[in-house]
């Protein structure tokens, strides 16, 4: 009577080691997106004058690079 290996078997039906990294992964993706909300939230209710003007500028002012040119027309 022949026997069969059954070890090519066994390797996929225990191709499961991959979901703890995806279930850390996501709890850790979860926790960032949680904190991020709850941050927009906080400064949206203490500090609703905020535009974060200081951190990338006011889009409405003409840049540095134009100003010079502005000058130049006058």
């Amino acid at each position: 009577m022949k026997t069969e290996d059954l070890n090519h078997i066994t390797k996929k039906i225990n191709n499961m080691e991959h979901i703890p990294v995806f279930v850390i992964m996501f709890i850790v993706v979860a926790f960032i997106s949680w904190r991020w909300v709850e941050g927009i939230d906080y400064m949206k209710k203490n500090h609703p004058d905020y535009k974060g003007d200081d951190l990338f500028g006011d889009f409405n002012d003409t840049p540095p690079w134009e100003e010079d040119k502005k000058d130049e027309i006058q």
